[in-house]
Parts: C-alpha cells; sequence; structure tokens
C-alpha cells in the first residue's frame, strides 16, 4: 500500500485522510495476524503523522517486528526522480529510510517510486542508497517484450554493473481492488496459481 500526502497541504486534508483512510484500514488489519502487507508512507505524511499522530507510528512498530508490516522507503518528499539530480536521489533516499530505520525500527529493503516514474539510469543511485527492489506497473515490463505470462515473479535490472529486483504491479489486480466483488480477485489469484504454482502477483497502489 502507497500512503501519501504532498508538501504543504492542509492539516485539514491531512487528518480527514487520517480518520477516513489510515486509522481505519489499520484497525481493520491489526486482528488478522495470518496477513502481511508491505506498506509506504510518504515522507510529508510520515512527518505530520508523527507530529499529530505518533500513536498511529507507534502502533506500526509491533507490527514491523512481528514481520506483519514491511516498510517500503522512497524518496523523502516524493519527487519525479528522473528530474531531480543523482546526489538529490540519494540524499532523499538514504535520509527517508535513516528515519524509518529510527522511528519505526524498519529495516528497509524495498522503496516506492514516487508516480511509478521510472528510468533504467536510476538503478545505479536506488542501490548504492541500499536500495535492493522496487515495484514498477506491469506495463514497463509489456513494452520491453515481457509476455503477460511471464509476470509472476520479480525479473533483474541492470545499469552500470548494479542490479535490481524489479516486481510487475499488476494491473489486473489494481482494477479488481477495489472496483470488483472479493470472489473476482480470488479466482484471479487462483487462476495465477493453478498456472504456476509458486507465482507472486502484486497489488501496488
Amino acid at each position: 500500500l502507497h500512503n501519501h500526502q504532498p508538501v504543504g497541504n492542509f492539516d485539514f486534508v491531512y487528518e480527514q485522510a487520517y480518520a477516513d483512510s489510515y486509522l481505519p484500514f489499520l484497525e481493520s488489519f491489526e486482528p488478522f495476524h495470518r496477513l502481511r502487507l508491505s506498506l509506504h508512507i510518504s515522507g510529508p505524511l510520515a512527518e505530520w503523522l508523527d507530529r499529530h499522530h505518533p500513536e498511529y507510528l507507534d502502533r506500526l512498530i509491533p507490527l514491523v517486528q512481528a514481520g506483519r508490516i514491511e516498510i517500503l522507503g522512497g524518496a523523502f518528499y516524493e519527487p519525479i526522480l528522473p528530474m531531480i539530480s543523482s546526489n538529490d536521489r540519494r540524499g532523499q533516499i538514504q535520509s527517508y529510510t535513516n528515519w524509518l530505520e529510527q522511528r519505526l525500527s524498519a529495516n528497509v529493503g524495498g522503496m516506492w517510486i514516487p508516480e511509478r516514474v521510472w528510468e533504467p539510469s536510476l538503478i545505479t543511485d536506488l542501490v548504492e542508497s541500499g536500495i535492493s527492489y522496487t515495484v514498477l506497473d506491469d506495463f514497463h515490463f509489456q513494452v520491453a517484450g515481457i509476455e503477460t505470462q511471464n509476470l509472476d515473479g520479480y525479473w533483474l535490472s541492470e545499469n552500470q554493473g548494479q542490479l535490481l529486483k524489479v516486481f510487475p504491479g499488476s494491473e489486473p489486480l489494481r482494477y479488481f481492488i477495489p472496483f470488483s466483488e472479493p470472489n473476482e480477485t480470488r479466482d484471479y489469484l487462483q487462476q495465477i496459481q493453478s498456472r504456476r504454482p509458486g507465482s507472486v502477483a502484486v497489488f501496488a497502489d
């Protein structure tokens, strides 16, 4: 899951999103002990939560420690990465990783790509900032010539000798969740597993 509010947004907008979305989702998730997920909270939102609702972040810590929530890193202020310098990219990624490690006791290995805007040249900065994997829309893989039936795991992408694991985010799942009935998501996942047991289907939105 990707939770984001932009820099400078109004407090009442943050508060409304917290009351209507972030807190109810956490309360719904907590009792289901077998469920695990990856969570990205953008830097501006994380800082606002720390100031206004630190109890929310405090509730995440035991879930992180129990392995139920994996915290995804990112660039601190959600810049479009190809539009800023290499030094700025690394600085934002590393500073947010440090923040998340200190505040949430998180072991950050993956990151969210802001607005899912991608260039292969980003790989070097990500890897040298301690990132080992990310998620991109499956469209990127399809235009690279990878057939849809092979988008059931991760792929390695390379730049200047650096390797990054890249998971394809499933477009069908982004439409099933939340616009279709739950059984349609279940049926879709069962089809994938029956085709190739052990497959990975990624919902990232």
